[in-house]
């Protein structure tokens, strides 16, 4: 299960950064290609949250640090759904803050739930978060061809609860 919060998490963020471009491009935004670039300025709120998420998991516990930052990366890209542009760019920091706790949590703790074949889980591992980039982050170009940045964002969010679901339903501390 912990395969499935890089595949569904992972797919989700890319989903984000591959198609929001395209919204701050278009109106009401109209913002050039180069300041658009400037949105992967907000990767640094990943390095802030995942070097602070091991201090949570310790007094949290990894299951409940990983429920709340998949919280956080929800509530961040409902935000990007303004059409008020600091909110938006607020949305995508809190949004990569939130990923990036979630995969620091279920990253590291995939080879402790499987201390026998810590290598082969790391890397299985490793390929759900890359085919869910792959995946997920072209399925969202679906979504934002047939409505748009909401339907981008839907996709999203429905990534977001499943991973969510999965976590409380099936992980155990």
């Amino acid at each position: 299960m912990l395969d499935a919060q890089g595949l569904l998490l992972m797919g989700g963020f890319v989903a984000v950064y591959n198609y929001l471009g395209f919204r701050l491009a278009a109106a009401p935004f109209g913002l050039s290609p180069g300041v658009v670039s400037l949105v992967f300025l907000a990767y640094l709120a990943g390095t802030w949250s995942s070097a602070r998420t091991g201090r949570l998991v310790v007094r949290h516990g990894r299951r409940r640090v990983l429920i709340v930052s998949t919280a956080v990366m929800a509530l961040g890209v409902v935000a990007t759904l303004s059409a008020w542009l600091p909110l938006v760019l607020t949305g995508l920091v809190v949004l990569t803050a939130g990923f990036f706790g979630a995969h620091a949590v279920a990253s590291g703790w995939t080879p402790v739930a499987a201390p026998e074949a810590r290598t082969q889980a790391a890397a299985v591992y490793n390929l759900a978060y890359y085919a869910g980039s792959s995946l997920f982050g072209w399925l969202g170009g679906i979504g934002f061809a047939l409505a748009g940045w909401p339907g981008t964002v839907g996709m999203v969010l429905a990534l977001v609860a499943i991973a969510a679901a999965l976590a409380t339903a099936v992980l155990r501390d």
